[in-house]
């Protein structure tokens, strides 16, 4: 229970909130997730164009130096004729303005490079990787990749054949950056995106915050106003600034004064039966006995406990609503019709006892026609009535304590029959007089 009433009580604010801002939360997340993917696929492709201009930039450059082929004499690296194996200002050069590395390979060594170990020494006369050696050497095909290991440092790296005259690949030139620069420039971009994600959500709740806060007090008013309804407080009125409202929440205000109408209704009503209760009768007679000549039955089902002992209460249940439903059409038109209590029923008649009498003939004659079916077994019920009618000056109770008596009466002497305040009479069958 004490969890249920905490659950109540959260903050209509907290729900909005939750409501408009969890939604937006996971927008980021995923956007964050799906820029990042982005970033990083963009940052690979626009790597890979850079490292591949940079590669054929390397080799278009040496072979306008000299248009001969790549050579090696005795360790030294020749370009045709020229050596180039001691001049490192081209590969230097482009470092310098690119920031890349480069290299030029001759056979699976590096002749010429811009590498350098932790001792700042040129890795030369160092091998490719195993799968460069494949792609390139095997396939003949320049070659890109995003993990390029040399000497332990992750590369973006690109290759790019060299041929010789006779169109066999004796080398290879390269372009490459280590990918953690490339990975810490990635991740600025990411945090960026995600700083732009919180303060979007934080804007989206504040914005959220300030558009909900008078739908929230007038939600607090409707909150208000069906608390005093639940503790039996009709007094109240609903506010103006529900009610005068351009939504749905003036729809709910209006909505809860037509609850208050029907609770008002609903408290003079027995909740199974629909009958007038024991307080709206009192009120009721209170209001019109002095001005009408009621006629007073009090009526009984015959054997009803059998009826729940036998057949179960949710039976009992249908035959008290079967009946209250017969009394109330038959009679509730001239007078009132009450549940009293349990079984029994209050009957006020603004009329005659004789016209009473027939109306009570023609409605106990039809709760004892009703056949009702429990699936296994079938059974029927009877009325007995006791009627009377108020004399000059006579008070509700004594009227009401005489027809009680002659329903005692009618009880006592074999039930199933309405007995009669008054003469002598030729009584039909399922009548007397007291």
């Amino acid at each position: 229970m004490a969890g249920q009433q905490v659950k109540k009580r959260h903050s209509i604010v907290f729900t909005l909130l939750r409501i408009g801002v969890i939604p937006i939360l996971l927008l980021g997340i995923g956007l964050t997730v799906y820029s990042q993917y982005s970033v990083r696929e963009g940052m690979d492709y626009e790597m890979e164009r850079a490292l591949s201009g940079i590669a054929h930039n390397l080799l278009s450059t040496y072979n306008s130096l000299d248009g001969g082929e790549f050579n090696m004499k005795e360790d030294v690296l020749y370009k045709g004729e020229t050596e180039i194996s001691a001049d490192y200002r081209i590969l230097d050069d482009l470092k310098t303005d690119t920031g890349d590395d480069v290299t030029i390979y001759y056979g699976d060594k590096r002749r010429m490079t811009t590498i350098v170990d932790d001792d700042g020494n040129r890795l030369t006369n160092t091998g490719a990787p195993d799968g460069v050696i494949e792609h390139v050497y095997g396939e003949g095909k320049e070659y890109f990749s995003t993990d390029v290991n040399i000497a332990g440092t992750l590369y973006y790296g690109y290759y790019v054949p060299v041929e010789n005259d006779e169109g066999d690949i004796v080398g290879m030139t390269f372009a490459g950056k280590p990918k953690d620069s490339v990975m810490l420039s990635t991740h600025y971009m990411v945090v960026g995106n995600i700083i732009i994600s919180i303060f979007v959500i934080l804007l989206a709740a504040f914005i959220l915050y300030l558009s909900s806060s008078k739908m929230v007090l007038a939600i607090q008013h409707i909150k208000r106003f069906l608390g005093h309804l639940a503790g039996g407080d009709f007094t109240q009125k609903m506010s103006e600034e529900v009610l005068n409202r351009k939504d749905e929440l003036a729809d709910m205000g209006e909505y809860a004064v037509h609850v208050e109408i029907a609770l008002d209704d609903m408290i003079s009503r027995d909740p199974l039966t629909k009958l007038l209760n024991r307080r709206a009768t009192m009120v009721r007679v209170q209001n019109t006995w002095e001005e009408n000549n009621f006629a007073i039955a009090m009526g009984d089902i015959d054997w009803f406990k059998g009826v729940n002992d036998n057949y179960g209460h949710d039976m009992g249940d249908e035959v008290l609503k079967f009946v209250s439903a017969q009394l109330k059409d038959e009679l509730e038109k001239s007078g009132f019709v009450a549940r009293w209590g349990g079984e029994e029923f209050l009957i006020g008649f603004d009329g005659t006892q004789e016209d009473l009498v027939e109306h009570l003939k023609a409605v106990t004659g039809r709760i004892r026609a009703k056949v009702f079916d429990t699936g296994e077994k079938t059974f029927s019920v009877t009325m007995t009535m006791g009627v009377t009618i108020r004399q000059p000056g006579e008070e509700f109770e004594t009227v009401m304590n005489r027809a009680d008596t002659l329903l005692y009466k009618g009880k006592t002497g074999g039930r199933n029959q309405i007995v009669v305040d008054g003469e002598e009479q030729n009584i039909p069958d399922g009548l007397v007089t007291g």
